[in-house]
């Protein structure tokens, strides 16, 4: 008895196990369950239509419980057909013994299921942040494969989740600029982890790739993620981009290159963005910028047409905690394709407060011509800016430029939006030219406006100071000024030493200068401009070397000796103004030697010689205004020969037009000898006698001027005048 009850025990033992395995591999086929199943389905949610095949049950060991499983039931959900392919209910064993079906947890895998029905099957879902982007945001595509493993209760109602599966071809729009195309991933998802792989798309030209990203739920939702961009990007689809930035619209810009993006986002249960940090570093291999205006000022001599850039890293951060806004680019950049300098320029990416730093490795040389100075690109020449944008204006902390042993260095310096001068702290220059110190000196933007140094080299001075004034970029300034300068450098290499000079600027411009200096102990310059009654400037200039002021001008080239006063009354659009020297010679000038030339009058031989032909008076009476710079009388009495002109030089293409004549000195020696017979000096005695110089006109463009000479020519009555006016005062 007690064996046959050991073996009916190991024989039931023996059936459990067996059905146990058989049930939980191959399983039990059946349409039994079939209605049952679908009535419960229908009886917890009547929008869902099934339509089973047979039904497997099986046993899940691990859960202890049954399942029924089916391949390729037809589900439709709010008219949607669902393309499932396989799916398991699981229930428990105690219910499914009793003919009954509760629930606990459904399975199943879908294929191919289009994106726009699920955006008809989401209308009904409840109002939410992701319903709105998925209906309004999201077009094409589809999911590949996925499968959904649902864990819900006797009422059906979900209690957690998973999923997991692919999509491809999805278009997305971020905002009505930006839409991002054929994007695919693979995705795992649970109540409170997502995880998305594999991710790649496409953004006019710029292809996304190998991206993933980790989002996990707890009291708040933190994002974890990175992808690659590979970017060939064309001048249209940076406008696209960049659609409120000028630079790309009037710009044609090439780029190329690949970028590694990390980023990380903290959001709150209602959605507010707690903490982010994004960081993004590459390298652009080339870029080309095409400028549709030349860049060009006069700091350049050659207008830029052309950028090229090359092996650029870039790199991009922003960080909410520290505050961190960053873009910085470095690499090499080329105006003609060769000779690549190194820049670097650093963004605080600050929408309110910009901040800039800018350090360039200069490919051209830059002119200043207020020092004479001129860079060598050959040498290594660098510039860098720091300067920050706020309320539309500009407030350069510093600006450097350096070479060898030269250095130029600004501070504090403000430009409003018309980049004009608003604040200057200070500016300190040291400049070499032949390897001997030409500029030595510091301004300084205080109460006063302080000038001091041992050396300026003002060779260009007059020149900027005489030319067209289309800017002032002290208009904003009204100060006292003082200048002490130990050695000034003219163009005439004449040296003065001991420059001080007092005085006041109003709107940018002097209204009042007391300045002395000296060549020698015995040869002096002084300078005074002031106010008169009439709100009239009346500059006036002495100087015991001519040559030191007049240096610029070809005209007067040649001229050594003498002494030299100026005076001008200034108005707001025009000057009266008088230029005289006194006791001077002329050596070697190239007009003078024209005309004598032309003429076979005396005078040529010591011009020529060296020894200079001596001239008792030089007087230049002149008319400036918008236009026209008319000169009235240029008036010169000299042993040799006398010379009597006038005529006009025009502003805007510098045409000069001058006509005179010139006399020996003997013919006047004569006609002051016949004073008396005024009508015989005139017509003569005999037939051919008279008085007689030579007639001449000068005409032309800068560089081209041409000079007529007739050498048979009676004296005008007013030279004659004037000459005798001139004497009889000597």
């Amino acid at each position: 008895m007690k064996t046959l009850f050991s073996s009916f025990l190991l024989i039931l033992i023996f059936l459990f196990f067996s059905a146990v395995a058989y049930l939980s591999t191959a399983g039990l086929e059946t349409s039994k369950f079939n209605n049952l199943i679908v009535k419960e389905i229908q009886k917890k949610n009547p929008k869902i239509q099934l339509e089973l095949k047979k039904i497997k049950i099986k046993l899940d060991i691990k859960k202890i419980q049954l399942f029924l499983s089916t391949n390729n039931p037809k589900v439709i959900y709010q008219n949607i057909k669902i393309p499932i392919t396989k799916i398991k209910v699981y229930t428990k064993i105690s219910k499914i013994l009793n003919s009954k079906i509760e629930l606990t947890q459904i399975v199943f895998g879908i294929k191919e299921f289009k994106i726009q029905d699920v955006q008809k099957i989401a209308i009904r879902i409840k109002p939410s942040n992701f319903k709105t982007y998925l209906l309004n945001n999201l077009n094409g595509g589809e999911i590949e494969k996925a499968l959904f493993n649902l864990s819900i209760d006797k009422d059906f109602k979900l209690n957690d989740y998973k999923a997991s599966g692919s999509i491809k071809k999805l278009n997305s729009k971020i905002s009505n600029n930006i839409i991002i195309k054929n994007i695919s991933f693979n995705f795992m998802v649970d109540s409170n982890l997502t995880l998305i792989n594999s991710i790649n798309a496409s953004y006019n030209g710029v292809s996304i790739s190998n991206g993933s990203l980790d989002l996990q739920q707890k009291k708040e939702i933190e994002i974890i993620g990175k992808f690659n961009t590979q970017f060939d990007t064309s001048e249209k689809q940076l406008n696209k981009f960049f659609t409120n930035v000028n630079f790309f619209k009037e710009n044609k810009i090439d780029l190329q290159g690949v970028l590694l993006h990390d980023f990380y986002l903290k959001v709150g249960k209602n959605y507010k963005i707690i903490d982010y940090n994004y960081e993004s570093s590459g390298n652009i291999s080339q870029s080309k910028v095409f400028l549709k205006k030349n860049f060009q000022n006069r700091f350049i001599k050659k207008p830029i047409k052309k950028i090229f850039l090359e092996k650029i890293k870039l790199e991009i951060a922003y960080n909410k905690k520290n505050k961190k806004k960053l873009l910085l680019l470095n690499g090499f950049y080329s105006l003609d394709k060769s000779n690549y300098k190194k820049f670097k320029i650093k963004h605080n990416l600050n929408n309110k407060n910009p901040n800039y730093l800018i350090d360039i490795n200069l490919v051209e040389d830059i002119f200043f011509d207020e020092i004479n100075f001129k860079s060598d690109s050959s040498k290594k020449s660098n510039i860098k800016i720091d300067y920050n944008i706020k309320n539309n204006k500009i407030f350069f902390k510093s600006i450097n430029f350096s070479e060898g042993k030269n250095l130029i260095s600004i501070k504090g310096l403000v430009l409003n939006n018309k980049n004009e001068i608003e604040e200057l702290s200070s500016i300190k220059i040291l400049t070499f030219k032949n390897n001997k110190n030409n500029n030595n000196f510091v301004i300084k933007f205080r109460k006063k406006i302080s000038i001091t140094g041992e050396t300026y080299d003002s060779s260009n001075l007059i020149n900027l100071l005489s030319g067209p004034n289309n800017s002032n970029p002290l208009k904003n300034f009204s100060k006292e000024v003082e200048v002490q300068i130990k050695n000034l450098i003219t163009k005439s290499q004449i040296p003065l030493n001991n420059f001080n000079l007092i005085g006041l600027i109003e709107k940018g411009k002097f209204n009042k200068i007391s300045a002395k200096s000296e060549f020698s102990k015995e040869k002096f310059l002084d300078i005074t401009l002031k106010k008169n009654i009439d709100n009239k400037k009346l500059l006036e200039v002495y100087s015991d070397s001519p040559q030191a002021i007049l240096a610029n001008y070809k005209f007067f080239e040649g001229i050594k000796g003498g002494k030299l006063l100026y005076n001008s009354a200034i108005g707001e659009t025009n000057s009266i103004s008088q230029l005289t020297i006194e006791n001077f010679k002329v050596i070697k000038a190239p007009a003078f030697a024209t005309l004598l030339t032309l003429a076979d009058l005396g005078g040529v031989a010591d011009l020529l010689s060296g020894k200079g032909m001596s001239f008792d008076i030089l007087e230049v009476k002149f008319k400036d205004g918008p236009k026209l710079t008319i000169i009235e009388e240029i008036l010169a009495l000299g042993s040799s020969v006398s010379l009597h002109m006038n005529g006009y030089v025009e502003k805007k293409t510098g045409l000069v037009s001058l006509s005179g004549t010139l006399v020996p000195a003997k013919t006047l020696n004569r006609l002051v000898s016949k004073i008396p017979v005024v009508g015989n000096i005139l017509v003569g005695d005999k037939v051919g006698e008279g008085v007689f110089g030579v007639s001449f006109k000068m005409k032309g463009l800068p560089g081209k001027v041409k000079t007529t000479v007739n050498p048979v020519k009676s004296i005008t009555p007013r030279f004659i005048t004037r000459a005798l006016e001139k004497m009889k005062n000597k």
